[in-house]
C-alpha cells in the first residue's frame, strides 16, 4: 500500500487504499473540522514567530553592542536597557554609526516585538478560557504553553483510553526530561 519504488505508490492509490480501510472498518469517530481548534493553531504559530524574532534580534542587537561597547552588554537585556546603553555611545567612524542606527532600528522593532507578544497572549490566554480548560493553572503554564498543548494533542474524548492519549506524542521525552530535572518518578517506558 505505502511502498516506495517501481512506480507504484502515487498519492492517488494511497488516498484510495487509506479511504477503502475506512470504508470497512467500524468503529471510527467521524473526521470534526473543529473552527475553535483552527483559530488555536494559527494564533499559537503566530505566538512562536514573535517569540523566534524576539530571539533572533535580541541576538544581533548584542552582537553590535558588543562592537560597540567594550565588554558587550548583559545577557538578559530588555530594549529598555539596550536603548540606555546605546544613548552612552558615540562613534566617531562610519562603521561604527551604521552599527549604532541599525542597532537603534533592532531596538525599536524589539518594542514593537514586545507590544505584539502581549497582545498575542492576551488574545490566546481569551480563547483558552472561552474553551474552557483548566491548563493554565497549572505552575508554568501560560497561554502559549496552554495553546500549544491544546493544539498538539486536540480533542481530547478521542481516545478510548487515558493512557492511549500520550501516544504518537512526545510523552516519554517529557517524562525523562522531569526524571532528569529531580521532577516525579515514572517508569521510562514508552507508553
Amino acid at each position: 500500500m505505502f511502498a516506495t519504488g517501481q512506480g507504484r505508490k502515487t498519492d492517488a492509490t494511497d488516498a484510495h487504499s487509506v479511504a477503502l480501510v475506512g470504508t470497512r472498518m467500524t468503529g471510527l469517530r467521524p473526521v470534526v473540522n473543529d473552527e475553535q481548534l483552527a483559530v488555536l493553531r494559527i494564533l499559537v504559530d503566530r505566538r512562536r514567530w514573535l517569540g523566534e524574532d524576539h530571539t533572533r534580534m535580541v541576538s544581533q542587537l548584542h552582537q553590535l553592542l558588543l562592537e560597540l561597547i567594550p565588554g558587550g552588554a548583559k545577557k538578559d537585556l530588555s530594549a529598555a536597557q539596550a536603548k540606555a546603553l546605546l544613548a552612552k555611545v558615540r562613534p566617531r567612524d562610519a562603521a561604527g554609526k551604521t552599527r549604532r542606527r541599525v542597532a537603534a532600528e533592532l531596538i525599536s522593532d524589539l518594542e514593537r516585538i514586545y507590544v505584539r507578544k502581549k497582545a498575542a497572549n492576551k488574545e490566546l490566554a481569551e480563547l483558552i478560557a472561552a474553551i474552557g480548560t483548566g491548563l493554565m493553572n497549572l505552575n508554568g503554564i501560560g497561554p502559549s504553553g496552554a495553546a500549544r498543548l491544546l493544539v498538539e494533542v486536540g480533542d481530547i474524548t478521542r481516545f478510548v483510553h487515558t493512557e492511549r492519549a500520550g501516544r504518537g506524542t512526545s510523552r516519554r521525552s517529557t517524562r525523562i526530561r522531569l526524571q532528569s530535572a529531580g521532577g516525579p518518578r515514572r517508569c521510562r517506558e514508552h507508553v
